[in-house]
């Protein structure tokens, strides 16, 4: 039997396939449950790597979750599996660290349509890389045959942002951390009582990078101590479960780290989709070629945030269900199962296979 371990989850003790984790959270964790039983099928047993080393056991390889220093002792292959772009984790973007393994897993088409001698490329070659999606569980409250709460009059919320305050790791216009801020700002000037932001962070101000931009976050807390008023009146907490506040909701502003990243689509969208709520959505620019136009509102249709107001308040109950209709038959569809756990697995475990010729 193949022998592989998981690096770069901090709590190991196999905790990244245990469904009562801590860090489970909407069933985050479902794709790696999954992963496992697929891997075990197939002849591949899988575990965190502190406890193959507790039980003597040497790996054939190493899957690597996290862009973390590499692992050097021992002859077995290393694998990346690259989840996020390289404003959030600067090694995703190195060449040298990259190209230390024998396989790396991206969504990124930038990377994997590259000529590898190109700047873009990072002069990996084309056999080292295998294309995935993010994967995406399904919410316990989901059903594939109806949408819940279906139309204005059972989602008592009428717009939300669901994120974490936080910035890029490297200037870069793509990044739409601040975006999200001018989102919030101008709700909560022009429209309070119709948004609520949810997430983790938003007691101070917001999160910005350099020492010019930790200057400015130090100066901003200062108001609203004198004050003692909050720094974010929108803001009501984080949530337990992200399908919960959505199925709330009749929108959500739901904007990548980064935008104009082709392949980069992440859970945001269909987090909104699972629980019926239309998502107004910037980030992968050919996002129409996976999810189709009429499931979500496209942010950058409009000039401002008045007038993506102006849009949102004059859509009739018939268009609003439109919208939610069109997210049911997506994901009941064979389009959205490219994006299902079942298919990230696959596309791991068929290529391990292939490295290590087992049939």
């Amino acid at each position: 039997m193949l022998i592989g371990s998981i690096v770069g989850w901090e709590l190991g003790q196999d905790d990244l396939f245990n469904p009562q984790s801590p860090r489970n959270r909407d069933d985050c964790l479902e794709p790696f449950r999954v992963l496992k039983a697929q891997a075990l099928a197939c002849g591949i047993e899988l575990h965190t790597l502190d406890v193959n080393q507790n039980q003597g056991k040497e790996s054939d390889f190493n899957l690597y979750i996290e862009s973390v220093p590499l692992i050097t002792q021992g002859q077995g292959k290393n694998y990346l599996i690259r989840f996020e772009t390289n404003l959030t984790v600067l090694a995703n973007a190195d060449a040298a660290y990259l190209q230390q393994f024998d396989g790396i897993f991206t969504w990124d088409k930038s990377l994997l349509e590259a000529n590898p001698q190109s700047t873009t490329g990072l002069g990996l070659a084309k056999e080292k890389l295998h294309s995935i999606t993010i994967p995406n569980p399904l919410p316990a409250g989901f059903s594939q045959h109806r949408v819940v709460n279906l139309g204005f009059s059972a989602r008592p919320q009428f717009c939300i942002l669901i994120a974490s305050n936080r910035h890029a790791n490297c200037l870069d216009e793509r990044a739409l951390y601040a975006e999200r801020v001018k989102a919030i700002r101008w709700f909560e000037a022009n429209a309070p009582s119709e948004f609520v932001l949810y997430g983790h962070g938003w007691k101070v101000p917001q999160k910005r990078l350099g020492m010019l931009g930790k200057l400015r976050y130090r100066l901003a807390k200062v108001p609203p101590f004198v004050m003692g008023k909050p720094v974010f009146p929108s803001y009501d907490g984080p949530v337990n479960s992200k399908f919960t506040a959505l199925s709330q909701a009749r929108f959500s502003i739901c904007f990548e780290n980064a935008r104009d990243i082709r392949g980069y689509l992440t859970e945001k969208i269909f987090d909104c989709l699972f629980a019926g709520c239309v998502p107004i959505y910037w980030g992968d620019p050919e996002v129409e070629k996976a999810i189709p136009k009429n499931c979500f509102i496209d942010f950058r249709q409009f000039q401002s945030y008045q007038a993506l107001y102006d849009f949102l308040k004059g859509l009739s109950p018939a268009e609003y269900q439109a919208y939610q209709l069109a997210g049911q038959q997506f994901l009941a569809s064979p389009q959205f199962q490219v994006f299902s756990p079942t298919a990230f697995a696959k596309q791991i475990i068929d290529s391990i296979q292939h490295d290590f010729a087992i049939t």
